[in-house]
């Protein structure tokens, strides 16, 4: 107890939020000392069980110097002046070994190797990808620190004193000679330095990693999670009792392969809503036209009724972008009822606080008025065109707000593509028709 005193103290020391927390099991209290760790103007939880093997690397290691950067796996030190940041390969799982093998004869760095062709040296060395005055980088092994913390989020057990090659390949930024006093700085910094460096690794070399995202600590993750996948007490027979339009279908499942990447979710469920958009937005028209037709003042013969006539038509056929928020919205307004959307989102309580916090700002400033029942379904239909055109409009010349990929953005979206994802599966159903056995 007394190394989790002196982690306590060091902690105070560096202005890291923290206490301690007695949890009882059936036959024993464990005390864990939990603290806040920043990045940037949020913060991480993480959790250290008393008795930890790591706690004298802890407090032997310079972590608690280091600060998150919002959007990556990174952290940012401005009394050692470096950054350091996860790296991923995208669409597949790249061995480091592999890795640093691509790596070796790219840079024509000499390795042993034995007859199967594996590495003799059980910890390949970093390889330098660009040094000059102003600054090193590379790529390696993670350090102590960046290793530790990873573990605590993912709660893996890690013993920090094995080989190297239990870490995760890292970008190092380090020896910079203007010093990094902010987040801001340090997240410029980095994504300057990997923009340019992996683009020419990419075309030079065949060699395709990029910046490894901020993931939520998995406890957290697991929360959500558990709210997402409730299973029904009681079977239920699957049935061909009903058959789903091919397109918005394969829009649908192409969604859920892409499950990791919220930003590509969003735009295919996107694109489900829209197939129908034009089915309600007709029957919209439809209803119009009847009504005006069906008036006993309206005269064929009439030139200003005629033009009424058109001008319906043609304001329902100009296909803008004002037009298509009206047709989302119309569509909306077909396939749901405001209650089922408000009860569906108090179930899941992971949207209700998202909806209700600050933090749904981050992805756009249209709000959802969780206790408003006549304006919600305007609300989300406002909602989910502003995210859409932030991810579609990306010209330089557009000074809107824009939601890329790899950001941290994507820990935001995800929600959003929940709610979405439930509007897409309302729709589809809507839609169905009785199963055909030809």
């Amino acid at each position: 107890m007394e190394k989790m005193k002196a982690l306590k103290q060091l902690l105070d020391e560096n202005n890291i939020n923290n206490q301690f927390e007695e949890v009882s099991f059936e036959d024993e209290t464990l005390t864990y000392l939990y603290f806040q760790f920043p990045v940037a103007r949020e913060y991480e939880e993480i959790r250290i069980r008393e008795n930890d093997p790591n706690i004298d690397s802890l407090l032997n290691s310079s972590l608690f110097n280091y600060r998150g950067i919002i959007n990556y796996e990174s952290i940012w030190s401005a009394e050692s002046n470096c950054i350091e940041c996860g790296i991923i390969s995208p669409g597949i799982i790249l061995p480091s070994r592999y890795l640093f093998s691509r790596l070796y004869k790219a840079f024509s760095i000499d390795q042993p190797q034995n007859s199967d062709g594996d590495f003799d040296d059980p910890e390949p060395q970093s390889v330098m990808l660009y040094s000059d005055e102003k600054r090193k980088v590379s790529l390696g092994y993670s350090s102590k620190e960046f290793a530790l913390l990873s573990a605590y989020k993912e709660g893996r057990r890690i013993d920090i004193n094995e080989n190297k090659t239990r870490f995760e390949i890292t970008l190092l930024i380090e020896n910079i000679n203007t010093p990094i006093k902010t987040q801001d700085e340090a997240k410029s910094l980095l994504e300057k330095v990997s923009y340019t460096l992996f683009f020419q690794l990419s075309l030079l070399y065949n060699i395709d990693i990029v910046l490894r995202p901020r993931k939520k600590p998995r406890r957290e993750r697991n929360r959500i999670v558990r709210e997402r996948t409730g299973i029904p007490a009681e079977r239920k027979d699957l049935k061909l009792e009903y058959e789903y339009d091919e397109i918005p279908m394969s829009l649908y499942w192409f969604a859920q392969s892409n499950k990791n990447s919220p930003f590509f979710m969003y735009f295919a469920l996107y694109q489900v809503l829209e197939f129908y958009f034009p089915i309600y937005s007709t029957l919209l028209e439809k209803t119009i036209i009847q009504n005006l037709i069906k008036d006993p003042c309206f005269n064929i013969n009439k030139d200003s009724d005629v033009v009424k006539l058109l001008n319906i038509i043609k304001k329902y056929s100009t296909g803008s972008l004002g037009d298509e928020r009206e047709q989302l919205n119309t569509t909306l307004r077909s396939i749901l009822r405001a209650e089922d959307v408000i009860n569906y989102i108090k179930e899941n309580s992971h949207l209700e606080t998202y909806y209700s916090a600050k933090e749904s700002d981050k992805i756009s400033e249209k709000k959802i008025r969780l206790t408003d029942n006549a304006g919600i379904l305007n609300d989300i239909a406002m909602r989910i065109y502003d995210i859409r055109c932030s991810i579609v409009h990306n010209k330089a010349s557009e000074s809107s707000r824009k939601i890329l990929p790899l950001t941290k953005d994507n820990e935001y979206l995800a929600n959003d593509v929940q709610l979405l994802e439930f509007i897409t599966r309302k729709a589809i159903i809507a839609n169905s028709r009785p199963f055909s056995n030809i």
